[in-house]
Formats: structure tokens, sequence, C-alpha cells
């Protein structure tokens, strides 16, 4: 690549320091290199030249703490001052007021997360408050605007399941309806895990069932494999699991081997 004339890189190594690219940009193209050497002295440009040169502006990159291109200038400050003992909404009126701006309450609440402003405003309800619709029959009007979404006494939902269907959990594994009330835990079962222990007993703690084909839905006991957590975790790092049942036993076989040997060389 070309090099830059001596008389730009020497105005450089003279005006450089102290000033900012965009600064040294709008400077340069008042000196009349550009017709004078038919060069083009972009923000991109001067910034490639102070590399080559090893030039250095001694400025602090980026913007100040507190800047905003999108708010005025001494916004943050301003809301500081009028925060305390206001409501997230009276803070924004003010703000849009004294600034001339359109500051709605979804973004004064943004700006005073981001800005950790704090207003000592509690706009929870407190224990024992009475709603001020507390015993208020509805309207017919109301009622007729929200008739048709009401659940009505003994609609069943258009997802509803019985007691024995199946479906996947948001990860994949299979699960069975087991009973029609109760937590989720209480009322799905897992079905590769109760195959498991219909043969073999309870999984012991910090012990999971794992499928030797990598397929959720297999659940045949013959797919099933024991494996620890660090075992687990070991497959996975390792990459030990594989479609054919064959070759992740002998992952499995590997990832113990390991385990045991990180666990004994702990322990010493």
């Amino acid at each position: 690549m070309r090099g830059w004339p001596e008389e730009v890189i020497a105005w450089l190594r003279e005006n450089v320091p102290g000033r900012t690219t965009k600064q040294v940009t709008e400077l340069i193209n008042q000196q009349g290199f550009d017709k004078k050497y038919e060069m083009v002295f972009s923000d991109a440009a001067i910034k490639g030249a102070k590399n080559r040169y090893g030039i250095k502006s001694g400025t602090t990159g980026g913007v100040p703490k507190g800047y905003s291109l999108k708010y005025p200038e001494g916004m943050e400050s301003y809301i500081r001052s009028i925060a305390t003992g206001r409501k997230t909404k009276e803070i924004a009126e003010l703000v849009s007021a004294h600034f001339g701006i359109e500051f709605s309450e979804k973004q004064c609440k943004a700006y005073k997360k981001n800005h950790d402003i704090i207003s000592g405003v509690d706009c929870r309800f407190e224990k024992g408050h009475v709603p001020a619709n507390k015993g208020k029959p509805m309207s017919q009007e109301q009622y007729e605007k929200c008739k048709a979404t009401m659940f009505k006494k003994g609609d069943v939902p258009a997802n509803h399941m019985e007691v024995g269907e199946y479906t996947h959990t948001t990860d994949g594994y299979l699960i069975r309806k087991v009973k029609e009330t109760g937590p989720q835990w209480e009322r799905f079962e897992f079905v590769h895990r109760t195959a498991w222990e219909e043969h073999n007993g309870p999984v012991p703690e910090g012990k999971m069932v794992s499928f030797l084909d990598g397929n959720k839905d297999n659940c045949n006991i013959e797919n099933l494999v024991l494996i620890d957590n660090e075992e687990n975790l070991e497959m996975n790092r390792s990459r030990l699991r594989f479609a054919d049942p064959e070759r992740t036993k002998t992952g499995v076989l590997v990832a113990k081997a390991r385990v045991t040997v990180r666990q004994k060389k702990r322990r010493k």
C-alpha cells in the first residue's frame, strides 16, 4: 500500500495528540491536503494512518459516563434531583415538561433502572389492602365485553390431558399423566425413570437414567443406563454419546474410569 506524503504524516504527528479521530478528520480537511495530494480523509482513513504510523492521540475512547445520544445533556442529574418521593409517572411528566421531550412512564422506569436511580416510593399493595372494586358488581356493559371469554363451570380446557396420556417436556423427555389433581410433579411421571425403577428399584440419590441411543422416546429397559452427575458431565464434555448403543456403553465405561481417576487425585 502506498504510504502517505511526509508532509501529511508530519502534520498528523503534530496535531493528533489530544484530539479524537473525528476532530482530526475535520481539521485535516481544512488544510488543503486533499486537493494537493488527491486524497480522501475520512474517519476510517485517519484511524488507519494513526495505527500505521504509530501516532497516539492520548484521548479516552468511548463516551463519558452518563452521556447519551438519545436523551438531552443534564437529564440524569435532573432526574436524580426530583426522584426522591415521586412515582415514576410523575417523574416522567416533569422530565417531559422540563426538557420539552416525550418521555413515557415506561422509558422512565427503564432509565431509573439503568442508572440505579431510586425514588424510595413503594408502590406495592400493603398487607390487608382492600381493592377499590371489592364487593361492587360488574356493570352490564363490562359483563357484555367479558362474557365471551369467561370460563364457565364445567368447561374443559382444549389442552386438557386425560390420565394415562403422554406428552413431552420442553427439553424432550417423555412424560405420562398419572393423576388428575395436585402439583405438576405429582400429576406426571418421567417414563424412562419409571421404566428403570420397575426393573431395578428406586433411582439412588445423585444418579440419573440416560439413553444409550440418545433417543429420549426409547424408554425400553435395554436402552437405559444408570450414571451419576459427574459421569454425565464427562460424557457430554468428551462427546462419549453415540446413536449406536454399544458405542455409548463403551463411552460410559470411559467416563466412569476418568471420573474415578480424578476422584483419586483429589483425595491425594
